[in-house]
This record gives C-alpha cells, sequence and structure tokens, in this order.
C-alpha cells in the first residue's frame, strides 16, 4: 500500500498540469481579490453613488472569489480521472502493477482530496486577508475572525467534496469530458440560477456547497451544516458508485 501511494503520489506530483493548475488558481485569484476590493472611486463601499449601497457582510468579504479556483480544481479532478484513460492506456500498467483495485481508487481520491484541499487553503486563506487588508472593513488581515475562518473551512470542503465528485464521475465515464460537462455549468452559474426559481436545486452539489461560506441570511442558500451535509451526500454516493464500477469492469 505504501508503495502504490508513492506510485501515485509521484504520477500526481509529476504532471505539470497539477502545477499549472495550481499556480493560476492561487496567483489568479489573489490579484483578483485586490482589484475587487479595493476603492476604485475613492467613496465608501456604502456610499449611494456606486452600483450597490448595501455593502457585503465583512466575514463574507472576498468569497465571491472562490468561483474562479472552483472550476479549476474541478479541471484538475477531471483531468486526474480521465488522464490514464487516454491515448497510451496507462491505466492498463496501474493495474497490472497493483491489481487490488479498490486500493488504487481510494489511493488516487485520497491523494487528490489533498491536493485540492492545500490549493483551496492557500487560495482562499490569501484571498481573504487581501480583501482585508485593501478593503475599509477594519479587520486586522492577520487577526481573521473566526466566522471567517469557518467560511473559508467551507470553500476548502466545497472544492474538495466537488473534485471528488468530478473525479467519480471521471473514472465512470473514463474521460475527462464528462465530468467538465456535468460541474462546470452549475460552479459558473446555472446552479444559482435555477435556484433562483426551484427550491430543489438548493440541493445541487455546488449550490449545497456554497452555502458554507456565503451570507445565508439572503434565504437563498441552505443551512450551511444542511449544504455541508448534502455536498457530501452526492460526494460519498458518487464515489461509492464509481468504486463499485472500478473494481467491477475489464477497464
Amino acid at each position: 500500500m505504501i508503495s502504490l501511494a508513492r506510485s501515485e503520489m509521484t504520477k500526481l506530483l509529476s504532471a505539470r498540469s497539477t502545477w499549472i493548475i495550481a499556480s493560476v488558481t492561487i496567483l489568479g485569484t489573489w490579484p483578483m481579490a485586490w482589484a475587487n476590493s479595493a476603492p476604485a472611486t475613492g467613496d465608501p463601499s456604502d456610499s449611494e453613488l456606486l452600483f450597490s449601497s448595501v455593502p457585503i457582510p465583512a466575514e463574507y468579504q472576498g468569497f465571491d472569489m472562490a468561483g474562479f479556483g472552483y472550476v479549476l480544481v474541478v479541471i484538475l479532478a477531471a483531468l486526474r480521472a480521465g488522464s490514464e484513460y487516454g491515448g497510451g492506456m496507462q491505466i492498463r500498467t496501474t493495474l497490472l502493477a497493483t491489481p487490488r483495485r479498490l486500493g488504487v481508487f481510494v489511493t488516487k481520491a485520497a491523494l487528490l482530496a489533498v491536493a485540492i484541499a492545500a490549493i483551496a487553503f492557500v487560495t482562499m486563506t490569501g484571498t481573504i486577508m487581501i480583501a482585508h487588508a485593501s478593503g475599509e472593513d477594519r479587520i486586522s488581515p492577520w487577526a481573521l475572525t473566526p466566522p471567517i475562518w469557518a467560511s473559508i473551512g467551507g470553500v476548502v470542503l466545497a472544492w474538495t467534496l466537488t473534485g471528488l465528485i468530478a473525479f467519480a464521475l471521471g473514472i465512470l465515464a473514463r474521460t475527462m469530458i464528462v465530468p467538465l460537462i456535468l460541474i462546470v455549468p452549475l460552479i459558473i452559474g446555472v446552479g444559482d440560477f435555477l435556484a433562483g426559481f426551484w427550491d430543489s436545486a438548493r440541493y445541487l452539489p455546488t449550490t449545497a456547497g456554497a452555502a458554507m461560506y456565503n451570507d445565508t441570511t439572503t434565504g437563498f442558500y441552505l443551512d450551511p451544516g444542511l449544504g455541508g451535509t448534502v455536498l457530501a451526500g452526492w460526494a460519498v454516493v458518487s464515489l461509492i458508485v464509481s468504486a463499485s464500477v472500478f473494481c467491477r469492469r475489464d477497464l
């Protein structure tokens, strides 16, 4: 099992896509956080001259930047699931070296989860610190409040669990295309759009996950605990089905 973990970790860390996506996620989100939070006109955030005179509560400022990285980690997960089924069919070599398929599946999923969680934590911690450093809420970027840390944890969980769903779908379909088609549109707005007029859409994976780091007092999202439970349920069911199929089929 240790040799399997080392092998899969080497694959993950030696893939250029892993480092490219991680770098773009972190270095792309941080400047956007500064540009979005810094006052462009010199007017206070509640000025009637601005487009919206209702400021975002301080504990949720900066979390609107989560969508950019959300898409990228789903792409990373889809790549990790579908890459071994490409032209070279590397999955054949993997399964010949390690016939215990469930171990292969669990190891791949676990390492992916750790990678996404690390990317999410670094990205969003830096993003929120930058947002408060450049904003007007007087919250020290070096002394974030417990609710802010809870929301950062919510982003980490949302990205990680959604990434695992994308991974499971990619293994099922043996391609990265299917999870991208099914999940990315939900992240970039389709999920929130549907939730605006269809209450059941709040139980979609990405919309449920967003409840863990958005202002739930608006009535748009589920309770954070319920949202996390719903997203975890989606992830667990997806992984169980995917693992079962992976262990039973030829490749």
